[in-house]
């Protein structure tokens, strides 16, 4: 977006070079200690140069932005709030990303029926073309200057709904540098949910780039839709990325997912704790009590966050016969455990405040009577004495 022209570019190109090859030439001829001090001289002198030059550009660009906000600005809002026809402005093409990031800016403060004019009038002004145009571009490296230009085609992509970016997007999440891997998701789980769920998530998940902030952009934007997807990927996914996706079933809150969760705390492959404790998590708000005994397995394993997600799984899988592996839980070592113990113990109707109160006042174990007052303090409970 260099504001500078390319003859006055040319002009100090040459300007330098000149200068220098005369520098040059008199080291050449100037031996010793007097030839290295020309050219660190030359040397200062065309950084100097390259310095004030870029310094021009960054002032020319910066007025150049502003003159053309203070055009764009009012016929965006203007067309966002106003069916009635108007006469655009003239954009030069010079201009297109400059006007794209204004329009962009613009989008973010309307929503619905304004967003759709809004879209009509970057359409008008081919925007959208411009939009592809960048993400059609061949980029070696993706450096922040490109990776703002990026951005805003993405938004674009994601507003005016570009299905032929569907290909280039689809690359940027499986190996553009965040955020870039994050708003193209989001551009194309807005262009289509489900297929956006099927294409980008298993992939990720195989390359190893699974990151937790997708979950939360593809379940806002409704890919929950296809939650037999994210079910089946379940049953064949490294360990690794069980968290992400049981977090994503977890989300979706659909009990299509207890199965596969199922199978997979069942089998033999899944050993890491951490997978394991994301299984468990999940049960806790999609389980059923035919998951008791399978949420059983865990309470005395050797990492507390797993004891700590099965207590908390007994909440909503066990009953009244866990009373007793829940007041062992009430002293655990670790006080997450404890607290997700007495949460479980009052989340269960089978035993609920009464018990907790009583436990808090006959447990031999003074960790777990604490937990027991600080769990019913929390639910406004009657007062333990």
């Amino acid at each position: 977006m260099a504001i500078i022209s390319t003859a006055q570019r040319s002009i100090s190109v040459s300007y330098l070079d000149i200068s220098l090859s005369a520098l040059g030439a008199l080291v050449h001829e100037t031996p010793g200690l007097a030839g290295a001090t020309l050219f660190l001289l030359a040397l200062t002198l065309w950084m100097i140069v390259e310095i004030v030059i870029i310094r021009f550009d960054s002032i020319a660009e910066a007025k150049r932005i502003d003159a053309l906000t203070r055009i764009w600005e009012p016929v965006f809002f203007a067309a966002a709030v106003s069916d009635s026809e108007s006469v655009l402005p003239r954009l030069r093409r010079a201009d297109h990303a400059r006007v794209l990031a204004i329009w962009c800016r613009v989008g973010d403060y309307v929503i619905g029926d304004a967003q759709q004019r809004l879209n009509a009038v970057a359409r008008k002004l081919r925007l959208d073309k411009v939009a592809l145009d960048i993400l059609r571009k061949r980029w070696l490296v993706i450096r922040e200057s490109t990776q703002v230009e990026l951005l805003l085609a993405i938004r674009a992509a994601e507003r005016l709904h570009l299905e032929p970016a569907w290909l280039r997007l689809s690359r940027l999440v499986k190996i553009g540098p965040a955020p870039l891997d994050r708003y193209a998701a989001r551009a194309l789980v807005a262009l289509d949910a489900a297929r956006a769920a099927q294409a980008v998530l298993p992939a990720l998940i195989r390359q190893g780039r699974w990151a937790r902030h997708l979950v939360e952009d593809l379940v806002e934007a409704g890919a929950g839709t296809a939650i037999e997807t994210y079910a089946g990927l379940l049953a064949s996914v490294a360990d690794d990325a069980v968290p992400g996706l049981a977090l994503l079933l977890d989300r979706c809150n659909d009990q299509r997912a207890v199965a596969a969760v199922r199978a997979r705390l069942r089998a033999d492959s899944t050993r890491d704790p951490e997978a394991v404790a994301a299984l468990l998590n999940t049960l806790s708000v999609v389980g059923a009590r035919s998951d008791r005994q399978l949420v059983l397995d865990y309470v005395d394993h050797a990492q507390w966050f797993v004891r700590m997600r099965a207590a908390q799984a007994l909440g909503r899988c066990g009953d009244e016969r866990d009373a007793d592996i829940l007041a062992t839980l009430l002293g655990d070592r670790n006080w997450y455990t404890r607290y997700h113990a007495a949460r479980a113990i009052l989340r269960l109707p089978d035993l609920g405040a009464t018990h907790l109160a009583a436990l808090g006042r006959t447990s031999p174990d003074r960790y777990a009577r604490d937990i027991a007052h600080h769990a019913l303090a929390e639910t406004a409970a009657p007062a333990v004495r």
